[in-house]
């Protein structure tokens, strides 16, 4: 299929230019290892601090890597082609051939998820000794797995349509605006269907102090579960719609 040979030509010519935002992928996991190992006053503490300790650098390393990673799928899509004939920096090769707008958005959708998956496939060891190191369960982290897997399937659409759409006078902070709104949205989703106030509490603490018994008072202040996951199912798949027809509709042509 056409689109799955632009995927792959995407994801040769974005990987060999990815060195940077693999090392700032890649700081996370391998700076809580550090603390986790090479620390050796954190081993003078006691038992009960030392692992709310690790637990929470544990947590904050998965979650900062995973919003680098959602970085990179907007880096994935920043346009870098040329408009003018005497210009010096070459065209991108997919603005000259000839394609369906279908087959021009799932083939860089599918280049971006790719690379940004193989960048964070690189990273999965040091992440990996960072969850054995720290106290919390492999379900925990296997959640916030399926949690990296959905930003990147949500940041990948969007780096193919900050591509392929009509480019404007604010192209240039679509993805970020676009970002903002999504981030509204979700807090508004969760004030309706929580007691916002003991929401908040409970989740900061969880943030302070990351353990089964701490998210459980954060699960006991959702009101309307089935709502909840209705709302955000929606909106994600609104977005992921938007992007689809934005970029079809009224595609970009050189």
């Amino acid at each position: 299929m056409r689109y799955l040979a632009i995927a792959r030509y995407r994801l040769l010519t974005t990987i060999r230019e990815a060195t940077p935002i693999y090392i700032v992928a890649m700081l996370p996991p391998v700076g809580a290892a550090f603390v986790q190992t090479l620390i050796e006053s954190s081993f003078r503490g006691g038992p009960d601090s030392l692992l709310a300790f690790h637990a929470q650098i544990a947590l904050f390393a998965w979650c900062f890597h995973a919003a680098f990673l959602f970085i990179a799928t907007e880096a994935f899509g920043s346009l870098k082609i040329s408009r003018s004939e005497d210009a010096a920096v070459a065209s991108d090769l997919m603005d000259s051939v000839p394609l369906s707008p279908n087959a021009r958005f799932f083939g860089e959708m599918l280049g971006v998820f790719e690379t940004t998956l193989l960048i964070h496939a690189c990273c999965l060891p040091m992440l990996a000794l960072v969850a054995a190191l720290s106290p919390l369960p492999a379900r925990v982290f296997l959640w916030l797995e399926l949690l990296i897997i959905a930003v990147i399937a949500l940041g990948s659409p969007a780096a193919a349509w900050k591509r392929t759409a009509r480019p404007s006078k604010m192209s240039a902070t679509r993805n970020l605006r676009s970002g903002i709104l999504f981030l509204i949205l979700v807090a508004a989703i969760f004030y309706v269907s929580t007691r916002w106030d003991s929401f908040r509490d409970a989740a900061f603490a969880f943030l302070g102090t990351p353990s089964l018994r701490a998210w459980d008072r954060v699960v006991a202040t959702i009101e309307n579960p089935i709502v909840l996951i209705v709302s955000i199912a929606a909106l994600y798949s609104a977005y992921l719609a938007f992007y689809y027809v934005s970029s079809t509709r009224d595609p970009y042509r050189t």
